[in-house]
């Protein structure tokens, strides 16, 4: 299992464009072979910041996901709507380890 988060900070002005843009991708992501689970989270006290949060069954799953049209067009169409590059994180289950 691949656990992800993916956190992107909207430009001011740019949050409603920011949110149409991530929101398509929740539908053919979901519906990839891999996905177990891809959801898409607004931070309540900063409505700039929008947060993925991603499960995938593999490396291979979430290798897949970010070749896949949909994914590459949505880093195309970022441009110009972000304060900073989105930060990607890799996450470890801790109850896993007990």
């Amino acid at each position: 299992m691949i656990n992800i988060t993916a956190t992107f900070h909207a430009k001011k002005g740019q949050e409603a464009s920011l949110e149409v843009l991530l929101s398509a991708m929740l539908t053919p992501t979901r519906n990839e072979a891999g996905c177990i689970s891809y959801r898409l989270f607004k931070d309540q006290t900063k409505p700039n910041i929008f947060i993925f949060q991603e499960e995938f069954s593999g490396q291979q799953a979430f290798d897949d996901h970010c070749q896949q049209p949909h994914f590459i067009t949505l880093l195309q169409q970022l441009e110009g709507l972000l304060e900073q590059e989105p930060k990607i994180s890799f996450l470890t289950p801790i109850e896993n380890k007990q």
